[in-house]
Parts: structure tokens; sequence; C-alpha cells
């Protein structure tokens, strides 16, 4: 009696590893298809193959430039590939997704807040998830072999097992897969220039007492994102995001740079310390472009 019910338990167990690997491996094709996330948007809503620019960083980046804004002012074809919760590898590994799929830039804009180009340590993401649908590409799988740690094996390991990555981000894989089974349109919390916004809440007009803060450029991936891009003929500019209490100061750097970290002075026009609200948003993408013509930055791509 013991065997056969170790038998029927065996081939239970054999049957539920074969169903969970079959709803892994759907889920991930199911995302691979869809514009739920920045990395599948790319790949399967955005036709243009050529831009006058790019933008890649974190939040900041993410609800600070408007492409849309940008680009009606300076007539030229830009996209936001920001994802919020990231870092510079992160950005990186965008930039290398981009090309992987035959696109072009003139520039690359890399948007982050001041303390993030100083910031010298390089972990993975707590949203770089988002790539395990495209885990079987070598830029991918070495991305995620690069670190250490239970996540970052369970990334690298699901190239060959993907319920591992789909069970541990089930929330995150798994739930959206449905949901882009009913609706592949459907993205996540950005429109479709991969731009999001913060709302306006009732905060009180008080102006910001900035102190300085030097900028060294110190992250080392401020220098692999530049030899990519040369790599690449397209030009690096960094884009400074806005600050609610610090005016950075850039040192000279091989490449154009636009400081905003003092360009919103006020608190109203701030969601949190850290991101600008919609307001604040269109006072720096309108500020950015602005700039360009200013500085003399030829974005146009043709």
């Amino acid at each position: 009696m013991m065997k056969v019910f170790l038998k029927k338990l065996s081939v239970l167990g054999l049957l539920f590893l074969g169903l969970t690997c079959i709803l892994s491996f759907a889920s991930l094709h199911v995302l691979r298809g869809s514009g739920f996330y920045k990395s599948s948007f790319l790949v399967n809503q955005v036709p243009e193959d050529r831009f006058d620019y790019i933008v890649i960083g974190a939040s900041d980046a993410l609800t600070t430039l408007n492409t849309k804004t940008i680009d009606s002012m300076l007539s030229v074809e830009g996209v936001n590939l920001a994802m919020d919760d990231t870092s510079f590898p992160s950005h990186y590994l965008m930039l290398q997704h981009f090309l992987s799929e035959g696109k072009q830039t003139k520039y690359c804009v890399l948007a982050a807040s001041y303390s993030a180009f100083d910031f010298e340590g390089a972990p993975l993401s707590n949203n770089d998830y988002r790539f395990l649908m495209y885990g079987n590409r070598a830029y991918v799988s070495d991305y995620y072999k690069q670190f250490s740690g239970k996540t970052a094996n369970i990334l690298y390991y699901s190239k060959w097992l993907p319920v591992l990555g789909v069970s541990y981000y089930n929330t995150e894989i798994f739930y959206p897969s449905l949901i882009s089974i009913v609706n592949s349109n459907k993205r996540n919390r950005f429109d479709d220039k991969g731009n999001y916004t913060y709302p306006v809440i009732n905060k009180p007009s008080r102006m910001i007492d900035f102190k300085t803060a030097e900028v060294a450029f110190k992250n080392a991936y401020v220098q692999k994102i530049k030899a990519l891009c040369d790599k690449n003929n397209i030009k690096l500019l960094c884009y400074i995001t806005p600050s609610d209490s610090k005016n950075a100061i850039p040192k000279s750097v091989d490449f154009d740079i636009i400081n905003h970290s003092n360009a919103v002075n006020d608190h109203k026009y701030f969601y949190d310390e850290t991101h600008v609200n919609s307001i604040g948003r269109e006072i720096c993408s309108i500020a950015f472009a602005k700039n360009i013509v200013q500085q003399g930055i030829d974005l146009k791509n043709r």
C-alpha cells in the first residue's frame, strides 16, 4: 500500500511540475508579445526604428521628461524607456536591449538625480525581472549572471527553468500575463511614448533653499553607457533631474549635460522628495527643450 501511495504521489508531483512549467513558459510567452513592461513595449509597441533621442533612467527620469512635450517643441521624435525602481546597470541593459532590436538614436539621454550619478554601487535592481521574458538572450543572461545572491541566481537560471522566476515573481509576472491575454496593449503605468506622471497634490507654496552639491559622475556605469554609445555612434547627454534641496555643480566631462537640479524652485511642484508632479514635469520638459536650443545641441537624427 505504501509503495502504491508513493508511486501515485510521485506521478502527481511530476504532473504538477509539468503543469507549472507549461504555465511558466506560457506566462513569459504572453508577456514577450505584450506591451505591459518597458522591455516588451519597446519590442512590440514602438514601431519606429530611428529616433532623435531616447530617455533612459529610473522613476525620476520616467516622470520628469515628457517626450511628447519635447517632441512638439523641437519637431523631433523621442521615446521614454526609463523604468521605475532601477539603477545604472539596468539603464545600461535597457540601452543594450534597444540596440539589440536594431533601433537607432542620435542621442541617449541618461537622466538621474545628482546623487545617483555619484553612487558607486552597482546593485541588481528590484524591477530587473522585467527582462525575464528575454532571459534566453545573451546580454540579458550575462546581465543576471554578473550578480550574486538568491534573486540573481533565480533570474539567471530561469533561462533554462522559467518556473523559478515566474513562481518567485508570480504577482509581477503571472498576473500581468493574465491581463495581457485579455489586452495585449495594456501598459504598466506609462503612455504610448513611455511617459508617466504623478498627480498634483495640495501642497502650500514654499520656496526651496538650495544647498550646493558637486557631481563628479563617479558611477562606473556612466562610462560604460558612454562607451556603448560611442561604439554605436550615439551621443550621450546626461540630464540631472530636479532636487528639492540641492543645486548640483557638475564637473567638466566629455559629454553634454543639462542640469535641472534647481529648475523647480517651489515644493508645490514636487509630488514627493524625489519626483516632480505633472506641473513640475511640464516645467522641466519645456526647459529641457529650450536648453537644447540654447546649448546648440542638434537632436535631429536626419
